[in-house]
Order: structure tokens, then C-alpha cells, then sequence
């Protein structure tokens, strides 16, 4: 029995009374602590130790302030140091001392009853291992892994796993978008869609490649608002399936076919499709064109929502985001932050049928749409370049995103 499947913000001391009830043994993925470390070099290394060979192997939490023997928890034992002081203390020597660092460490305070707190970490399985202590002196220059008997110095195979895992990621993630939009350009998408010309995102949390990992398919039955398809602020209509829970745009469920939809995997991954994405001839004749700010806004208002859910869901960073176009050859594309369009604006002509824009690594929510701009700017960019702008006018001399639109 071990806390992993439980969010962090639903843990209180009778949480970690029901460890101690149930006798529950440190494993891999969990040890106990009866006081907090100190502030010795060992000290500080020995943290370092701890928290990379949870990295480095299955991720895993650990709790301080509780006493254990034989590896079995027996009582708790809460530490009295303020506890915003201990985080801080332990973040910066974490951030100091690991290569690479390890990204979106947790941190939680559960208070006791009788005073005090135990303090949970919560650290992620990492997907860009191995972590390497770093902090100077005897035998602090390591690598460290995990077993059900502790922590261990990983030997040099297990060593030359952990490096190769990181490109493994890389591709397998690679594999899935286009092996999705394939699916999708071939008229295998979950739904029919209205016409060719399609805007696909995919949202790839790295948990997502963990078997483990798992979402609540109820949670979102009950609040279909959490991944709503473009152009909605929910969805009309959804229904489990077999890759997990699939929302539509449509207010007829039996309708032929769907404008938008957003099919989240058990995984985590989302991938989020709106077909009419491009508007129809100019009065000229000219080709059907799509609208660059159409498309960040689409992308930044429903991405926002998307990471939030997920987070709120337990499946945190780091999350990569993949945007494609697919079936827009011919088409127009204007750049700009004007909606309107005219016979007399400057466009460029798709010269290909796909567009599969540069992938972007999230290593933490944003907290707003402006943010997410600044960090998906090299997507926002390529957008702007196939548009025929060098750069893209969405942006101020020091790089704040401009627009705002409502998430």
C-alpha cells in the first residue's frame, strides 16, 4: 500500500495513519523518515541521494516525520521546523546539486493533530535520467537507483539503460502523433469529420508512457467542461470508448459527422481535431485561407484548459505539446492579429499538405494564456513562417505574449 494513486492535495494525517495500520513496508516507490536532514555536507548528499534514485527508477514519495522499523512504519513522529522554511531549504539544495535537475518536485505539509507535520515528497519518475549527484566532496560524485531494499549505486548496464531511455521517449512519442494523424488523414478518426483541412494538437504527458499511469474517465464524465473541442467551452456530447473517453462538439450525438473532438486516452495523452478550419473563397476566387491568430487562440485557450485538467487530475509535467495542419495545401494563410481579412492583405500559399510543427516541452502549468504563449513561442513562430513572416507580430520586445484571450 503506498500513496502514488492518491493527489497530493487529498493527504491528511489519516492518510498516513491507514500506512501504519496496514503495516506498510518501504518499497521502491515509498520510505520513511523520523527527522528531517541536516545541514552537513553528508546530510545534504544523503537528500540528493534519496530523491535521484527515486528519479532514476520509479518515482515514488517520501515521508519525514514518521518512524519506521525494519522498514515498516510504526508511529508518526512530526518534525516542528516551519515548514515553508524546510521546503525552501530542501528545494534550493535540490536545485544545486542534481544534473540534471530534477523538475516538478512536490511538496506537502500534512499537519498532526497533536502539532507539528509530517512532510511529504512526492517525486516523479524522470524521463530525462539519469540525475547525478553533484555537490563536491568524497563520494558525493554519484548515481543512484532504487530497489525494494533501498537505494544502490546502479552498475555500468543499468547505467547505460537509464542514458538511452531519454531518446527512447523521444521517439516513442514521435511514433504516436504520426502514427495518429496517419489515423486521422485516412478517415480512421474516432468520428467522421466535415471536411479535410484539420487542426490536430496532442497533449503527451511523460507519465502517459508509464503503464501505471491512469486517469478517471468518471471525473471527467462528470465535468465534460475539463476538455471541451475547439470552439467550445464544453462538450455537447461524449462517450467512453475503447481508448479511453471521447468528447464532441456536435448537439446531435447521431449526427454523421462531427466538427471537432477531443478523444482523451486512459493514458493522459489528449488529442484534440477541429475540421472547417479554414474559411471559404474570397469573393475573388482566391483559395480557401486559415487565419493565424484563429489558430493560436484555438490552441492557447483550449491548451490551457487541457494542462489544467490533467494537473487537477493527478498527471503532472512535464507534458509536450504537438501541433499539426493537415489537408491544407493550396490554402491561404494570413498572418497578423486582425481577424478580418481582405482582397488586398499580403498571404502566403501552402505549398504542402501537412504541417507538423515543432514539438514543446512544458515543464510546469502555466497559470495563464499570455504564459502559455511565451512558452509555446517556437510553435507560435513556425506558424507565423509559414505564413511568410520572418517573425511572428504576436509577441513584445521582451518576448510577453500580446493577446488575450479568454481561457
Amino acid at each position: 500500500m503506498a500513496l502514488l494513486h492518491l493527489p497530493l492535495s487529498t493527504i491528511d494525517e489519516a492518510q498516513l495513519d491507514r500506512l501504519i495500520k496496514a503495516k506498510a513496508a518501504e518499497a521502491r516507490d515509498i520510505e520513511y523518515k523520523r527527522d528531517t536532514y541536516g545541514g552537513s555536507d553528508a546530510d545534504h548528499a544523503e537528500w540528493l541521494a534519496d530523491i535521484s534514485s527515486f528519479a532514476n527508477t520509479v518515482g515514488g514519495d517520501l515521508l519525514i516525520g514518521m518512524v519506521a522499523s525494519k522498514g515498516v512504519p510504526t508511529v508518526l513522529s512530526p518534525i516542528t521546523v516551519a515548514p515553508d522554511d524546510e521546503i525552501l531549504r530542501l528545494e534550493q539544495i535540490a536545485r544545486s546539486g542534481l544534473q540534471p535537475r530534477i523538475p516538478n518536485l512536490q511538496f506537502k505539509a500534512v499537519p498532526v493533530a497533536g502539532g507539528g507535520h509530517v512532510l511529504l515528497i512526492r517525486i516523479p519518475r524522470s524521463f530525462n535520467p539519469p540525475h547525478r549527484v553533484i555537490r563536491q566532496g568524497k563520494g558525493h560524485n554519484r548515481f543512484w537507483a532504487r530497489s525494494s531494499a533501498g537505494k544502490y549505486e546502479p552498475n555500468v548496464d543499468e547505467l547505460r539503460t537509464l542514458f538511452t531511455l531519454a531518446p527512447q521517449l523521444a521517439d516513442r512519442i514521435r511514433d504516436f502523433r504520426f502514427d495518429r494523424v496517419a489515423q486521422i488523414v485516412a478517415g480512421n478518426a474516432p468520428v467522421q469529420l466535415l471536411d479535410r483541412t484539420c487542426l490536430i494538437m496532442h497533449v503527451v504527458p511523460f507519465a502517459a508512457l508509464d503503464p501505471r499511469s491512469l486517469i478517471s474517465l468518471e471525473q471527467i464524465e462528470r465535468d465534460p467542461s475539463a476538455y471541451p473541442p475547439f470552439g467550445r467551452s464544453a462538450a455537447n456530447n461524449w462517450r467512453i470508448n475503447f481508448d479511453g473517453i471521447l468528447l464532441l462538439s456536435n448537439n446531435d450525438a447521431s449526427a454523421s459527422a462531427q466538427r471537432a473532438y477531443v478523444q482523451v486516452f486512459r493514458s493522459g495523452i489528449v488529442e484534440a481535431v477541429a475540421s472547417r478550419v479554414a474559411s471559404g473563397e474570397r469573393t475573388n476566387g482566391a483559395p480557401s485561407f486559415l487565419q493565424s491568430i484563429k489558430i493560436e487562440g484555438m490552441l492557447l485557450t483550449n491548451g490551457m484548459r487541457y494542462l489544467k485538467s490533467l494537473q487537477i487530475q493527478g498527471v503532472e509535467p512535464p507534458y509536450v505539446v504537438l501541433i499539426s495542419l493537415v489537408g491544407v495545401k493550396g490554402n491561404a494563410i494570413k498572418a497578423g492579429i486582425s481577424v478580418d481579412w481582405s482582397d488586398g492583405d499580403d498571404v502566403s500559399v501552402l505549398d504542402r499538405d501537412q504541417l507538423h510543427f515543432t514539438e514543446v516541452i512544458l515543464e510546469t502549468v502555466p497559470q495563464s494564456v499570455q504564459e502559455l504563449g511565451a512558452m509555446v513561442r517556437p510553435l507560435i513562430e513556425q506558424i507565423a513562417n509559414a505564413s511568410g513572416q520572418a517573425r511572428s507580430s504576436s509577441f513584445g520586445p521582451n518576448g510577453e505574449y500580446l493577446h488575450h484571450f479568454a481561457p
